[in-house]
């Protein structure tokens, strides 16, 4: 009366139970076979008092625990006569540990009671059966495992081709004569290709090979959806079906298979994927890949029937006058790619989960095209994991964002879709026997459709709901996801911009800055090289500064990259008078952003012979030239907003102007007018003397406290 199936993620274990209960409903003879009401919870989804009920700690009063209300339930049904002949069946799918499981030893054993709290004891009937549905058995203890039956499926019984099979039987019956095509397609690029993603290269996020043919019939169907609307079928000419086909096929390998690896993996997966399109005995492509650079870099335009650089499927891009530093987002192949792949998707209700290093634009990219490219038929909501995320606290803000449809059902207002989007997924910080709650009630979510009402202890479904998720590579405080619940997205790695990727975006947003507010300076004299300077300096930080356990904290990324452009973008332009001015401010800004995260003298005085080689080379100076006296006459290097005209700052913190500080007995004396009114007004005042270091300090954190 209680068993267990045990397996990994795509091993069959939900559709065994579906099918079994699907052909005991329909068999003629219910002698042999009676009739079956399953009931599923996932019991991480909600706390152990949410399962088995606990008294209110206020009120004293019982509440009732999901769990055990379906155990009562089931155990009431046999006073019904309808009812009483047919199967109860009650499906915990989760991970099982030491926690919950205990509880049920008396449920699990020959006693076949439920214990509750309350003092309530239910005894479960003939007819009722406990099933779970956990990933592994690693936290369960011997007095668990040996009370229950037990099943093992594994990944490896579901084979490549029965899905494929299953898929086409589904396509649409325009397509009807290409299924021979499709096999052949599938035949000869699917099996070598994942078996090079499994055995050379390096995924970040483990996938398994049935996951990634999951993958590629969701994107092929998302292609194929002008088959499916008949007037639409009837316009394609049959060379042109062909066509479309193989162009399609082509480009969602590509993007299911072959971009769930770093940059490395993918210079491999795209020389094979060329060797094989051009092998003896390939299958005929109506319309082949350019050969110029990687395959990854064209996109298939299914109405034109060709292919097209990335770049080429967008319009210009221009800058507007009144934009923010922080909101500008320059499309880059990267952004326009990631962008496509999430929309096709999006618009066909499949999630996507975008996985990469932090400072790689995954949050904006979505942000933006949910925002803007979506149109009005898609509403979004954003959600930032944290280490602390409850599983409670997401069901209920998703459950505040959908209005009720009919009993049972939620929902966007009608015709709408909703797209969740999950920041940060692995963030949640994994309980002791390893499972992440709010993980848990979306997977329930995304596999059964909806979850409980905890008040009302009713099935809510939630329709017309579609997810994305992006998350940084899994290491530190990010957690390695359960494969149960990636299995559901299409996992897209994100790659680090390349070289030519951020010179362009920088090179766009300073030109366009320099135009704007500096007429007196020659763009063209001070864009590329502060930009290629910039660059350098990032790179040789990043490859030579290296974290070790005492300094742990040497990490650098993209981000640090665009704060040295937004410092130089924050000075008042009166300020600058010519390309040397910007030059000394560019070296003061990484000062700040890189030196001072260096803890000894000797990383600093490296950090500041590097800069003094980098300035030499791109602009053509020595360093010490460009810094000049300084404010204290030995080349020492403060910018700070709180100096207007040899007197202290206005109050109105808008009004600041941010600039070189070029007398230091100036800006002792203004700090020391700002400490006595400060000491005046306040209750505790501080006596403080103010030397050299304060002011160098005071300064630092100004400029911190300007960025917006």
């Amino acid at each position: 009366h209680s068993l267990m199936v045990v397996g990994l993620a795509m091993s069959m274990k939900t559709s065994v139970f579906k099918v079994l209960e699907y052909g005991m409903n329909l068999v003629k003879d219910k002698t042999r076979f009676e009739d079956v009401v399953m009931f599923t919870l996932n019991p991480k989804s909600i706390t152990i008092d949410q399962i088995y009920g606990n008294f209110d700690p206020v009120s004293r009063e019982w509440v009732e625990g999901i769990g055990a209300s379906l155990v009562r339930k089931c155990a009431q049904f046999d006073t019904d006569p309808d009812l009483a002949p047919k199967r109860k069946w009650i499906l915990f799918d989760g991970p099982v540990d030491a926690i919950w499981i205990e509880n049920m030893n008396t449920v699990m054993d020959d006693n076949k009671k439920l214990c509750l709290n309350s003092g309530e004891i239910i005894k479960l009937t003939g007819t009722m059966t406990m099933m779970f549905e956990p990933e592994d058995l690693a936290a369960a203890s011997p007095a668990t495992v040996s009370r229950n039956g037990m099943v093992l499926m594994e990944p490896h019984m579901l084979q490549l081709q029965s899905m494929v099979e299953s898929w086409l039987e589904l396509l649409p019956p325009s397509l009807e004569g290409q299924k021979k095509h499709f096999q052949e397609l599938f035949d000869w690029y699917v099996p070598p290709l994942v078996r090079l993603i499994k055995k050379e290269c390096k995924e970040p996020v483990a996938t398994k090979e049935t996951e990634q043919l999951f993958s590629l019939t969701k994107l092929l169907n998302s292609h194929i959806t002008e088959f499916r609307d008949e007037e639409e079928s009837k316009k394609i000419g049959a060379a042109d079906v062909v066509k479309r086909v193989d162009g399609s096929f082509l480009f969602c390998v590509i993007w299911s298979i072959g971009c769930t690896t770093d940059d490395a993996g993918r210079e491999k997966f795209n020389e094979a994927f060329r060797e094989l399109m051009t092998k003896e005995g390939a299958p005929k492509i109506g319309v082949p890949i350019p050969e110029k650079s990687t395959v990854y870099d064209f996109c298939w335009e299914r109405t034109k029937m060709k292919w097209l650089g990335w770049l080429d499927t967008i319009p210009q891009f221009t800058i507007p006058s009144t934009a923010k530093f922080q909101e500008i987002l320059v499309p880059t192949i990267d952004t326009i790619r990631y962008g496509y792949v999430l929309e096709t998707q999006v618009r066909n209700d499949y999630p996507v989960l975008f996985c990469g290093d932090t400072g790689t634009g995954k949050s904006v990219m979505v942000k933006e095209k949910l925002m803007k490219g979506m149109g009005d038929k898609f509403l979004s909501h954003f959600m930032n994991f944290s280490a602390n995320s409850k599983a409670n606290q997401t069901q209920d803000i998703i459950d505040g964002k959908v209005d009720k449809r009919r009993k049972g059902v939620f929902g966007p207002p009608l015709g709408k879709k909703l797209v969740v989007f999950v920041d940060d997924l692995n963030m949640p910080s994994k309980e002791a026997y390893g499972a992440q709650p709010p993980i848990e009630i979306l997977r329930q979510h995304m596999h059964w459709g909806g979850w409980w009402d905890r008040k009302e202890i009713e099935w809510r479904q939630l329709v017309d709901m579609v997810y994305v998720a992006a998350m940084g590579l899994p290491g530190g405080g990010r957690t390695h996801l359960t494969g149960r619940y990636t299995r559901w997205y299409n996992l897209v790695l994100v790659t680090p911009f390349d070289d030519e990727g951020m010179t362009r975006i920088f090179t766009t947003i300073l030109g366009w800055w320099c135009m704007k507010d500096l007429p007196s300076v020659s763009t063209t004299a001070v864009n590329a090289p502060i930009v290629a300077a910039t660059l350098e300096g990032f790179k040789t930080v990043s490859s030579e500064l290296l974290p070790s356990p005492a300094k742990s904290h040497y990490t650098f990324n993209l981000r640090d990259l665009a704060k040295v452009i937004q410092g130089l973008m924050s000075v008042d332009p009166v300020s600058i008078g010519g390309a040397e001015d910007l030059f000394r401010l560019w070296v003061h800004e990484c000062k700040r952003i890189f030196q001072d995260r260096l803890i000894d003298n000797k990383d600093q005085q490296w950090f500041h012979n590097m800069q003094g080689e980098v300035c030499l080379k791109h602009f053509k100076k020595p360093m010490k030239g460009i810094i000049g006296d300084g404010a204290d006459g030995q080349g020492l290097l403060l910018y700070a907003d709180f100096i207007l005209q040899e007197k202290k700052a206005e109050a109105d913190y808008e009004q600041r102007k941010y600039s070189q500080i070029t007398d230091f007995q100036n800006a002792t004396s203004i700090v020391a007018e700002f400490l006595e009114d400060y000491n005046t007004l306040s209750n505790k005042p501080m006596s403080l003397v103010l030397f050299g270091y304060v002011i160098e300090h005071v300064c630092r954190l100004v400029r911190v406290f300007r960025q917006p």
